[in-house]
């Protein structure tokens, strides 16, 4: 196959430290590897919109960005293009490909349940929550008609688009998410060094955003029963913002049993793996949950909703378990799937390219 010229365009910062960025940055690097010519875009530097329609000016401003750059380009073969950002001028320019980096309409419909806003102040922005969320939906409505290809995450969303737009059938395809070559060197090294468990009191782990879809009733309910039934037990929640600590009874917190961390830089990741027994993912909805990954990973078992990457992933672990744990649960031996070696072979970036490579790609050279 011969070297295609492709723009991957994210709406996010091209960063690791943002969960699409760091998807981009690793599908691009996979796709070179390959020989293609990958050009990654942002729009960032973005100035500060803080008007209660910022959304709606942030995307405006995006796609203008998006069809700015494709004017100063050479043509591109392909554009791997977050939904939104495909305008009129982009489907005219090259194959279009939707890429989804999460439910975006599940996400919204979940925002309007459960606003942040509340009060007198959610009642005054309610009419206009809605307005911007029928905005957005028809964003991508529209972007889903003009590309070629509508790239779903995982099987779960797969699953809805066909249930949902049947009419689209023909468009939809899936990847899966992956961490990076490093981060899979350095969990490795994690899993490989864990010893086996000797119960002290296990040291629960859950890591994610402070907002109702992730789960978070759920999660407390379950870490109030464990702390009562099980006294040696400890408990970490990471990455959750400011609002979590709220959410907890202060003796919890006080006696040492339960640590928040309301952020933490991506370097500690390894360290909150390696030094925790059992995760915990809650999520109600999710676009994959690349927590998933990293901590089984580094060797430590999951007990899991039924969400994001968890029915992708299940097939290679039998330490990714339904949620929540039993109260009588003790790890005898936290060990890792003896498919590890199957797994590897799909939910890395190289095998994700590859398939990539031959869903999408192939048209371009028959053409």
């Amino acid at each position: 196959m011969r070297s295609i010229h492709i723009l991957i365009a994210t709406h996010s910062p091209i960063t690791a430290k943002f969960g699409a960025g760091q998807m981009a940055i690793n599908l691009a690097e996979a796709l070179r590897a390959q020989g293609h010519d990958v050009t990654l875009w942002s729009p960032y530097p973005m100035p500060n919109l803080t008007r209660w329609w910022q959304g709606i000016q942030s995307i405006q401003l995006m796609r203008s960005k998006l069809d700015a750059f494709i004017e100063t380009q050479e043509p591109f073969d392909v554009i791997d293009c977050f939904p939104i950002l495909i305008t009129k001028r982009v489907a005219q320019s090259a194959l279009v490909v939707a890429r989804s980096v999460q439910p975006d309409i599940l996400y919204i419909a979940s925002n309007l349940i459960n606003p942040q806003e509340k009060g007198l102040k959610k009642n005054i922005l309610l009419p206009f929550s809605y307005l911007i969320a029928l905005a957005n939906i028809l964003l991508l409505l529209q972007a889903w008609k003009r590309s070629n290809y509508i790239l779903c995450l995982g099987s779960f969303e797969l699953e809805w688009m066909n249930r949902w737009f049947p009419w689209w059938r023909s468009k939809l395809i899936s990847y899966v998410n992956a961490l990076s070559k490093t981060d899979q060197t350095v969990l490795a090294n994690i899993r490989l060094h864990r010893k086996n468990y000797e119960y002290k009191g296990i040291r629960f782990l859950w890591i994610g955003r402070w907002t109702p879809h992730k789960g978070i009733t759920e999660l407390l309910e379950f870490i109030v029963k464990r702390a009562a039934s099980h006294p040696q037990d400890t408990f970490t929640i990471a990455g959750c913002g400011a609002n979590a600590e709220k959410d907890f009874a202060s003796e919890l917190i006080d006696s040492g049993r339960l640590k928040i961390l309301s952020s933490f830089e991506r370097s500690q990741l390894y360290f909150l793996l390696a030094n925790h027994d059992v995760g915990l993912f809650t999520s109600k909805l999710e676009g994959w949950g690349l927590v998933l990954n990293e901590m089984l990973e580094s060797g430590m078992p999951i007990f899991a909703t039924l969400a994001g990457g968890v029915p992708d992933l299940e097939s290679f672990f039998e330490t990714l378990m339904p949620f929540p744990p039993p109260l009588q649960f003790i790890p005898n031996i936290l060990k890792f799937s003896n498919s590890i070696e199957d797994y590897y072979r799909v939910c890395s970036w190289d095998s994700i390219a590859e398939q990539y490579t031959f869903q999408i790609l192939t048209e371009i050279d028959l053409n």
